[in-house]
């Protein structure tokens, strides 16, 4: 009776262990699982990860400020080539209106004058047409409007440009006074400062046409590196 008591007791004990053991086994598996989690899924500790997340988030702000600060400039560059290539335009049509009154009134003037065929009336007429020509396009280069926004070395090309066309006019000017002291004087100097002053008159034209492509090729390159 007792050795049967005894191995009940015994058999007991066993079954105890197993669910011991079981219940240590579940409460393994839990914590394995968690950790498997852990290694794959959270890499870092929780307070790196919210110190990750945090930097993330400042980068993409900084980030999103930089696209901002760079879209700004952006229109700022693409409103400076628009206002320079205006004004490129407008000195484009003054040079070439310079030559234009120049072949239409005065060389007509001139080959009258060479065949003997000038009259003094229709002379002084034309002179006249001509030097209010000239004030007028004076008064249009002289109001030319460089831009503020523009860089300092284009806004010192752009008045170089407006003094050169003004160089230019004013020799066109003196030339049309010599022009006009040969029709009652055979002195031959009056021609000689005339061609003078056309020749100076247009290497101030060629150096404004030099220096507007010059400024406009490298407006074209700013606008297609855009």
């Amino acid at each position: 009776m007792r050795q049967i008591l005894l191995s009940i007791f015994v058999l007991f004990l066993i079954g105890c262990n197993q669910n011991e053991k079981f219940s240590k086994a579940e409460d393994l598996s839990a914590v394995a699982k968690t950790h498997f989690t852990a290694s794959n899924l959270v890499i870092t500790t929780s307070e790196d990860t919210a110190n990750n997340l945090s930097n993330s988030t400042a980068n993409t702000g900084d980030h999103d400020t930089e696209n901002i600060l760079k879209n700004n400039i952006s229109d700022a560059e693409q409103s400076n080539s628009a206002a320079l290539e205006t004004l490129l335009v407008q000195i484009n049509e003054t040079h070439d209106d310079i030559f234009d009154v120049w072949d239409n009134n005065f060389i007509p003037l001139y080959n009258a004058y060479q065949f003997d065929g000038l009259e003094v009336e229709y002379a002084a007429d034309e002179i006249t047409n001509l030097n209010e020509s000239y004030v007028k396009l004076e008064k249009e280069v002289e109001n030319l409007s460089v831009p503020d926004d523009l860089p300092a070395g284009e806004q010192l090309r752009i008045q170089e440009i407006k003094d050169d066309l003004l160089l230019a006019i004013s020799n066109r000017s003196l030339a049309v006074i010599e022009f006009k002291s040969m029709l009652g004087s055979d002195d031959v100097l009056h021609q000689a400062f005339m061609d003078i002053h056309i020749a100076n008159s247009n290497r101030y034209l060629d150096e404004v046409k030099e220096v507007n492509a010059e400024l406009g090729v490298r407006n074209e390159e700013l606008i297609t590196a855009k």
